[in-house]
């Protein structure tokens, strides 16, 4: 991994594990899709992008989340959720990318009569021809996604268990993504039990739209990282229970500012980061939906640098981060490693 005096984060070998598939998918992605469903989307490149990237008036996270609507609809059947998977592989190995995790809900793809297990083989495939077709050798697996919601318990239980099915054949784990504030943490205590007792590695989605009692009952389910967890950067009682368990943050800056996980923080020059790295929390940095955030980590990376609260010596520390708590055996961490000096 090198590090010059003059900071160029594409130097860096890259990892990204906080990459939402149905958030990072390009505008031609999406025509491509759209004509394999049979489904009609803006034919005007910009008014398509503007379907797919956040708006410079984003108020909060529910807004974030309208820009997922129009991909989608567009997949709903085997073949484009396997070639959305793969062209979303295919491009982050460009990008630099050794290692992601790139996370989905199946159940959001039921639409047209699959059952979440034909998603996941779909995807799977997607994923096994995307590192096959790769450049430069791109790692890769599955985080598989439940949902917040209110009516949804059993379809949260069978992406979890379809996590283990898949566990180290492409899936590595599962999550909890959506609407934090209307659906809080604490509905979701038995299924976390559940992927506890199955040995499931897990990562939950908290304190980006709640407070910090969202990220503490994430640590008390189990989970090994959180994603955002920006609101407890003041919060002393909360970071010392992330490093006592070592529980990574997935930061995502660009992001986070725009949904305004902090009202406080206006600029990116703001953004806490060096409280985190100062208190030794372990944090690392993510694109979280590179079209609606219309970023790539090393974007995040240099951003960071040029609001001055990022150095090189910073930015080789989260990598290792981010490879130290991925979700893979000690061996291909190790590999990751090599490949990062």
């Amino acid at each position: 991994m090198k590090n010059t005096n003059a900071f160029k984060a594409t130097d860096y070998a890259l990892v990204d594990l906080h990459l939402h598939l149905d958030g990072s998918l390009t505008p031609d992605d999406i025509v491509h899709m759209a004509a394999m469903e049979g489904v009609e989307v803006p034919q005007n490149p910009d008014e398509l992008r503007q379907n797919l990237t956040c708006p410079d008036h984003c108020e909060s996270l529910n807004s974030y989340l309208k820009c997922f609507r129009l991909a989608g609809s567009t997949m709903q059947s085997h073949e484009t959720i396997a070639y959305a998977m793969e062209s979303l592989v295919k491009r982050i190995d460009s990008q630099g990318i050794i290692y992601a995790e790139i996370r989905y809900a199946p159940q959001k793809h039921l639409r047209k009569g699959l059952t979440q297990d034909e998603v996941v083989r779909a995807s799977l495939q997607g994923l096994e021809k995307g590192m096959a077709n790769s450049r430069n050798g791109i790692k890769a697996n599955i985080i598989l996604s439940c949902m917040r919601g209110e009516t949804n318990d059993a379809l949260n239980t069978e992406t979890v268990r379809l996590a283990k099915k898949y566990l180290g054949q492409g899936v590595c784990g599962t999550d909890l993504a959506g609407a934090e504030a209307l659906y809080p943490t604490s509905k979701y205590r038995e299924l976390f039990a559940i992927a506890r007792d199955l040995g499931l590695p897990f990562t939950i989605h908290a304190g980006e739209a709640d407070g910090v009692k969202s990220m503490q009952l994430a640590i008390e389910y189990g989970a090994r990282r959180i994603g955002h967890g920006i609101r407890a950067y003041n919060d002393p009682t909360t970071k010392e229970l992330l490093k006592q368990r070592d529980i990574c943050l997935e930061c995502c800056p660009t992001s986070n500012m725009q949904t305004k996980a902090l009202e406080e923080v206006t600029t990116l020059s703001q953004y806490p980061l060096q409280q985190f790295l100062n208190d030794g929390v372990a944090i690392c940095i993510n694109t979280d939906n590179m079209t609606v955030s219309d970023t790539t980590v090393a974007n995040e990376l240099q951003k960071l640098h040029e609001a001055g609260i990022l150095t090189a010596t910073q930015a080789e520390t989260m990598v290792l981060n981010a490879i130290n708590h991925a979700f893979i055996t000690d061996a291909e961490k190790a590999e990751l490693k090599n490949l990062s000096k």
